[in-house]
């Protein structure tokens, strides 16, 4: 029995199979650090404000390091998940402030 359609990434619907045989599956190249803004997005979940840094294209060194720093500022938690920070509490000033200091430009986008 052959698959017709599968929610997994390396999954090809050109040839069916999984991982593609054919090379139609061209992974997209991960953003770099100055390719674009880094977002600042404002989620409030159960009431509480939490900003979520994203689009920052560093590795985990580079934004535990970057997470450590905003923690120290903002005196506040916050994690590494899916490649991107999560802050606790709406500190979008001190994070634009730090980011703009390592001469990353950020964008508020979202809430």
């Amino acid at each position: 029995m052959e698959l017709s359609y599968s929610t997994d990434p390396n999954w090809c619907s050109r040839c069916k199979h999984l991982p593609c045989r054919c090379g139609a599956l061209k992974k997209k190249p991960a953003p770099t650090a100055g390719s674009g803004p880094i977002k600042l997005r404002l989620e409030k979940k159960r009431g509480k404000a939490q900003i979520i840094v994203c689009e920052t294209g560093m590795n985990d060194a580079q934004l535990k390091e970057l997470l450590k720093q905003i923690q120290a500022a903002c005196g506040t938690g916050g994690c590494v998940k899916d490649g991107n920070l999560e802050i606790q509490g709406d500190h979008r000033e001190k994070i634009e402030q730090i980011l703009a200091a390592r001469g990353l430009k950020s964008k508020r986008s979202g809430g």
